[in-house]
């Protein structure tokens, strides 16, 4: 069986990307194969139609919109994402030599690696950012009248977003063609992307996290004086120990019991305690504030964000600040070169720091695991959070080249209310 999955409402295009399926499904009928072909609008319809399957899939297909973490569902007013531990709960059943595929915007940077090593089969994915076109060896534009019986196609395609103004003339003009899939295997490389290996170097960078100047600061005026404070993501404890003669109660959670081992040598009066999936072991309406620094990207969002709203205290509140993936516009380039410049300013105040990032960033150990670093896109933050905290507004804390960092207050929750998600 191979299995055709598609989206039309997530964003602009999804007429066409119905078109692509039903080419697809068209071509693999031709072949000989038994195919289903569907529209899937939400989280929940994925999950309907997989517990429908009879039997194994050679091919699984997703042709949709997509972030960082993989397809994108709902509208950008309310958008779904699995999280990596709804993608590992799944009912996915592959045939001994079955593959997927997903024809998405960038799904092969952070995504399909993620899904080989999860579920165990060859992934395909897109480099690029991707589009449609009448051939899928050169692109060739897809009018909105065009009919259910032309044959498109998904290309994973250089342009204008990838490579500005001229790449969108080298696109039409057939001189960047498209970019192939590229195939991802299922070998176990879990431990590269564990921050076990280079948690001594990291704990010598962030000894003193202020060093993370406008991240640190914007936290630090959030956080009440007697605060019981919970720290997601808390890697070798620095936010923590800053606010020690401040707060009240004060915990860190992390994956990793090499970065915990570090913090809690530096600060045995904190409580330290490692996690494993979107659980929090803490009773309800115990902190005050829940802190996040460079860490929310590696969560997963929904089932943490209810987590989050049972530990906090009626009124308490989530401080989330994280680097995300944006290039600068050539308008912003004033505002990278003032950012850069407070950045030296202010590194002239730690000594040590450059050193130490220096040993940790020319680390293997650090290398490998960077490529399994999950960075999201801008809008990914923005639609996300925006959308299920109105009234409050994702604020930049610096602009870089190719990223920024993000900051967000969800203000006081009052109550465990979330918008309901169609899956789980």
């Amino acid at each position: 069986m191979i299995v055709i999955l598609y989206t039309t409402l997530y964003r602009d295009g999804g007429a066409h990307l119905r078109l692509a399926a039903l080419t697809m499904a068209r071509e693999k009928r031709a072949l000989g194969y038994r195919v289903r072909c569907e529209a899937v609008e939400s989280k929940r319809d994925v999950v309907d139609a997989l517990n429908t399957l009879t039997t194994a899939m050679l091919e699984f297909h997703l042709i949709c919109h997509a972030g960082m973490y993989g397809p994108m569902f709902g509208t950008t007013a309310m958008p779904e994402q699995f999280s990596p531990h709804e993608w590992r709960t799944l009912p996915l059943d592959f045939a001994p030599d079955g593959q997927a595929y997903f024809h998405a915007c960038r799904s092969g940077r952070w995504f399909a690696p993620f899904f080989a090593r999860t579920v165990g089969v060859p992934t395909w994915g897109h480099h690029c950012y991707t589009t449609v076109s009448l051939r899928p060896d050169t692109y060739v534009w897809v009018s909105p009248r065009t009919g259910e019986d032309a044959d498109v196609y998904v290309v994973g395609q250089p342009g204008r977003k990838s490579h500005g103004w001229l790449g969108a003339v080298a696109k039409h003009t057939g001189l960047l063609p498209p970019e192939p899939m590229v195939c991802h295997q299922p070998q176990s490389t879990s431990s590269d992307a564990d921050y076990d290996r280079v948690a001594q170097l990291y704990d010598d960078v962030f000894v003193d996290i202020r060093v993370r100047g406008p991240e640190f600061s914007w936290l630090d005026q959030r956080v009440p004086k007697g605060a019981s404070v919970l720290d997601i993501g808390t890697g070798t404890g620095g936010l923590l120990r800053q606010w020690a003669s401040r707060t009240t109660d004060r915990v860190g959670v992390d994956v990793s019991p090499a970065m915990l081992a570090c913090a809690q040598e530096r600060d045995p009066d904190a409580e330290y305690t490692c996690i494993h999936g979107p659980w929090l072991p803490f009773d309800d309406d115990r902190f005050d504030v829940v802190t996040s620094l460079l860490s929310w990207r590696y969560v997963d969002w929904d089932p943490m964000l209810a987590e989050v709203a049972r530990v906090l205290k009626p009124g308490g509140r989530l401080l989330v600040v994280d680097m995300v993936a944006k290039a600068a516009a050539a308008s912003e380039w004033p505002v990278v070169l003032r950012h850069k410049l407070r950045e030296q300013r202010h590194l002239r105040n730690f000594s040590d720091y450059r050193a130490a990032r220096k040993r940790l960033v020319t680390d293997p150990g650090w290398q490998r695991m960077l490529r399994y670093n999950p960075i999201r896109a801008e809008h990914e933050y923005r639609w996300y959070f925006e959308s299920r905290f109105p009234g409050q507004v994702v604020e930049t804390l610096d602009v870089g080249r190719h990223t920024r960092v993000l900051a967000f207050d969800t203000g006081p929750i009052t109550d465990s209310w979330f918008p309901p998600q169609s899956y789980p």
